[in-house]
């Protein structure tokens, strides 16, 4: 602890400091006024006399001008200096060589910041005008002449300060040592007569009254010790009779004593066996009296609450869980009788986390000096198996509907490839029936295929085939989704999955104005899948990155881009697809993968695509897929699968 004496050196120390600290700025400040304001003005009118006398004396010699004006701008307040003639031309000029040039070739095309000094002169009349910039700012040789007179003072102050602590140091020391000489002169005294020091210094009344009073409590002290040994004397006599006595009744104590000590051990016992049950159970356990203040509980409640959970007794719950305090489970009242209570489903912010419990309060008998026990129990991991449970059930409800719409689909789109086949065998001029019927009806199988090509018809053809074609690959796809088939799984390098994926991107996306980087740092890393589920995978998420680049301007420099990473980790290969698009909205990311949900307008998506992606990933690979933000400022998916078949 610091010492008054210290503290009273410290606070001069710091005054001092303050008031030095103080004058140091106010001079400087004072300088730099009145160099802005006096100096630098003065200076450039000085300047423009010496530059008119000049021009006076020799007319014409721009040479010498310019000579003069370079050596003006060696002044340290002189940053640049120009001579312009009536026109505004610029005819000398002279730059001190530190910070940009703003005086321009000519005096009218380009004005001067309205931070910077600038004087103007008129020489000879209004022929030719003087422009002089300067630098207000002090130079360095100022701040460090400042700075060793700054240093000089403080130490001369902290020199005189040091010798008045030292002064004071001694004032104060001299009453206290006469005190001492007196105490210490009283302590050699053996006879019991009264004790009193005498008063030297009227600062140090209230010590020595205090200590005559502690000197004459010690001498009643003592006679009355001297009276007690008489008196211990005369009880030691006593004591030597009833010694017998004592001795036959301490034989029997020993026996009660024994009885007792057993029925001690087996109490413990007891005690250490209930501690152990109720600080094993993984739930928090408090026991509360009348005042709703807890009486007993278990390690687990210190845990959560990051207490020791002895130092919780005598602690009012509402204070340490004030959520349990809305449920109404503990009585308002001491004469209220409490009840069984339960509530599911609490969420309760403990020290470092918030966890979903079930609160349980039940009463206990009368008697009893507590009367309710409130146990929690944390049901966080079962809420997050329940929701996975309705995650799962929601996928197969998918792959259900999924079966059913391509069963349906199949019929029709079938009749229509097999319609389009058969159009086109009856407008090919090779079969000798169509041949036969257009000779009997008077029509040119030759004309009309010039006439179908020349409309185009036949690239509608084309165009309805790949369609349907393309249809019927979706629905085998969703067929495959909905069967959880695991036959055709077999192992591929993740370098081919990317190119296989890479090259159906390109002629079904429109992908030439995106940045494509792979990364593939796995190298030849191979994973058991089934390809097309994976390659309809990695599609689907680089078709949302596509959309997403399309309808975002990242501003100036910006430039869509779209990152693919791979890597090992532990027995997973992850994929890493980023862009630097806007990203997924916070509330919008916690549903990205539920069935039907999408941000989109009413006919522009589904809200299948991810929803479709995740029950390949988990359900059929048992892998992992989830949404993080990217490095790059927009979306990133993860996409993990095992890199060998689980045997």
């Amino acid at each position: 602890m610091m010492l008054a004496r210290q503290k009273s050196m410290l606070a001069m120390v710091l005054v001092c400091s303050g008031i030095i600290l103080v004058a140091t700025l106010a001079y400087v400040i004072a300088a730099e006024r009145i160099g802005r304001e006096h100096l630098a003005p003065d200076l450039s009118r000085t300047m423009g006399h010496i530059i008119e006398a000049q021009m006076a004396a020799s007319p014409g010699k721009l040479q010498a001008v310019q000579t003069t004006l370079y050596h003006m701008a060696q002044h340290y307040q002189i940053q640049e200096a120009g001579l312009y003639n009536e026109r505004g031309e610029r005819l000398a000029h002279s730059h001190s060589g530190e910070g940009p040039t703003l005086l321009a070739p000519n005096l009218h095309a380009q004005p001067l910041p309205e931070d910077y000094y600038e004087y103007r002169f008129a020489i000879l009349g209004d022929e030719f005008d003087l422009v002089v910039r300067n630098d207000v700012s002090l130079p360095g040789f100022f701040y460090m002449d400042t700075l060793s007179t700054s240093l000089v003072i403080v130490t001369l102050s902290a020199m005189l300060v040091f010798m008045l602590y030292l002064m004071t140091r001694q004032w104060q020391q001299t009453p206290y040592m006469h005190l001492l000489e007196d105490i210490r002169e009283a302590n050699t005294r053996d006879d019991d007569g009264r004790i009193t020091l005498k008063l030297r210094d009227p600062d140090l009344h209230p010590l020595i009254e205090a200590l005559n009073d502690l000197f004459w409590r010690r001498n009643q002290r003592t006679q009355h010790l001297k009276t007690a040994h008489q008196q211990a004397e005369h009880a030691r006599l006593r004591a030597t009779r009833l010694s017998t006595e004592t001795r036959q009744m301490n034989e029997n104590l020993a026996k009660e004593v024994s009885v007792r000590r057993s029925i001690e051990v087996q109490l413990k016992n007891t005690q250490t066996l209930l501690d152990g049950i109720l600080n094993a159970m993984p739930t928090a356990l408090f026991a509360l009296d009348s005042r709703n203040r807890i009486v007993q509980c278990n390690e687990q409640a210190g845990d959560w609450l990051n207490m020791e959970y002895s130092q919780l007794n005598g602690l009012p719950l509402a204070q340490l869980i004030p959520e349990l305090g809305k449920l109404n489970l503990m009585p308002a009242t001491p004469g209220e009788t409490p009840h069984m209570v339960k509530s599911e489903r609490v969420k309760i912010r403990f020290a470092e986390k918030v966890l979903v419990t079930d609160v349980l309060a039940y009463p206990l008998h009368s008697g009893q000096q507590a009367r309710l026990v409130i146990r929690i129990d944390d049901v966080s991991q079962r809420q997050r198996m329940e929701e996975v449970m309705v995650q799962t059930e929601k996928m197969m409800t998918v792959g259900g509907l999924a079966a059913g719409m391509a069963h349906e689909i199949n019929n029709p789109l079938g009749a229509i490839l097999q319609n389009l086949q058969n159009t086109r065998r009856r407008l090919d001029p090779s079969l000798a029936a169509n041949q036969r019927l257009a000779d009997e009806l008077g029509l040119s199988m030759e004309l009309l295929n010039q006439y179908l090509t020349g409309r185009g018809i036949d690239q509608f053809f084309d165009h309805i085939q790949n369609a349907g074609e393309r249809a019927a690959r979706i629905v085998a796809n969703m067929l495959q989704f909905s069967r959880n088939d695991h036959l055709q799984k077999r192992d591929i390098g993740i370098t081919e999955l990317i190119n296989t994926t890479l090259n159906i991107a390109h002629n079904d996306l429109s992908l030439k104005h995106i940045d494509l980087d792979i990364d593939k740092a796995a190298g030849d890393a191979q994973i058991h899948c089934v390809p097309s589920e994976i390659e309809q995978v990695l599609l689907n998420l680089l078709r949302n990155a596509q959309q997403a680049l399309e309808e975002y301007n990242g501003g100036e420099g910006w430039h869509p881009k779209v990152r693919i990473r791979a890597s090992r980790q532990n027995n997973m290969t992850c994929l890493e697809i980023e862009d630097n698009g806007p990203g997924i909205p916070s509330d919008v990311a916690p549903h990205i993968f539920e069935p039907f949900y999408t941000t989109k307008e009413v006919g522009d998506g589904t809200g299948l695509g991810l929803s479709v992606s995740y029950f390949i990933v988990t359900s059929h690979h048992q892998g992992r897929l989830r949404y993080q933000r990217s490095s790059l400022g927009g979306a990133c998916f993860v996409l993990c699968l095992p890199a060998e078949e689980n045997g």
